[in-house]
């Protein structure tokens, strides 16, 4: 399996800084898995717009995707959040695409984690 992460992105943003570059890894990797799950709870209860919907949720994740050269994940967050908007409980890939946002996710745990590891402080 190929790595999902590309963080050349992030070494430019952070001047090759390693330890700002592990600053951004840790607010991932403690952000992202609170947005997948209110996007599973939001998605039980058919929430879609709002603080408390999956559009706002692909909303926020989507950058931190981005930060971390998942674009995979990206653009999947992307266009979630548009076809939510678009088409709100008609948007019948929505459980598909979701499991699909959330394995690209625990793959990016793994491959971020292994990142700390190899850079202690």
């Amino acid at each position: 399996m190929s790595n999902i992460c590309n963080l050349e992105q992030l070494s430019v943003m952070t001047g090759g800084d390693k330890s700002v570059m592990k600053e951004f890894v840790r607010m991932y990797l403690a952000d992202t898995p609170k947005l997948i799950l209110k996007m599973r709870t939001a998605n039980t209860s058919q929430i879609f717009l709002g603080e408390e919907g999956i559009a706002w949720c692909c909303h926020k994740i989507a950058p931190q995707l981005s930060y971390m050269g998942i674009s995979t994940g990206f653009d999947l967050a992307k266009n979630m959040e548009r076809k939510i908007k678009e088409a709100g409980a008609g948007y019948t890939e929505l459980n598909d695409e979701l499991s699909k946002l959330n394995d690209i996710c625990m793959q990016s745990y793994r491959e971020l984690n292994d990142f700390l590891n190899s850079n202690p402080d």
